[in-house]
């Protein structure tokens, strides 16, 4: 490897939103490769014209040189995603750019106590007679955060060697778009069959809805 050349990994991830953070606000460049990730995935599978109309607003507010650094980042995201261990990269990003702060003392419940707590409640033979009954297990959080407790269940079901792309069926929501985001883009990373709400789970609103690209090419359940 040459010296110079560049690794697309977390601390490439995290140094350049620190970058692009101190011109522009590290909140707004966060949210902003968040949409541009999530809408980019979106589209390819369900294209939507006014996703496309928002991704190029928001590139196109930074400069040509700056925009070419979004691709790499949302590469070293993808390198730095585990399909064993299902980790939270971008939750674990929020917390360490302190931005649970900005979204009214937002905290995420730690990945140990989401594995603890997945690995309690899930019973193998619940699992099976599900998938005997109905061909597939579903999973649902109305308040989701960055969907650690889904990776968590994730982990568990493929350790009793169920095919979690196929055989798992995921619903989640949050009222926050940034959670949102985050749980999209790494659900459709890991190819998990999800759709993932935008609304207030208490007042039954739904101001929007993604659905990963494994629910609109396989789908478990009919969009």
């Amino acid at each position: 490897m040459k010296q110079d050349e560049e690794i697309y990994d977390y601390k490439y991830l995290l140094k350049n939103i620190k970058l692009l953070g101190s011109k522009y606000d590290i909140s707004k460049v966060f949210n902003d490769f968040l949409i541009m990730g999530a809408y980019s995935i979106s589209n390819s599978v369900n294209y939507n014209d006014d996703r496309e109309k928002e991704y190029l607003r928001i590139i196109n507010s930074y400069t040509k040189e700056e925009q070419y650094i979004f691709p790499k980042m949302f590469a070293g995201l993808i390198n730095s995603l585990d399909s064993e261990i299902f980790n939270d990269v971008l939750g674990k990003l929020f917390e360490e750019l302190d931005l649970q702060n900005k979204y009214k003392g937002q905290f995420f419940t730690p990945e140990h106590v989401c594995d603890l707590m997945a690995n309690v409640t899930l019973d193998k033979k619940v699992i099976d007679d599900s998938i005997k009954d109905k061909g597939y297990i579903s999973l649902n959080d109305s308040a989701c955060g960055s969907s650690r407790l889904i990776y968590a269940a994730i982990k568990v079901i493929k350790k009793y060697n169920i095919n979690y792309h196929f055989k798992v069926y995921v619903e989640v929501q949050d009222i926050s778009i940034t959670c949102v985001l985050m749980s999209y883009i790494q659900l459709s990373l890991y190819g998990i069959n999800a759709r993932v709400i935008l609304g207030n789970t208490l007042t039954n609103e739904i101001q929007d809805v993604f659905y990963t690209p494994f629910a609109i090419l396989f789908p478990i359940i009919p969009n």
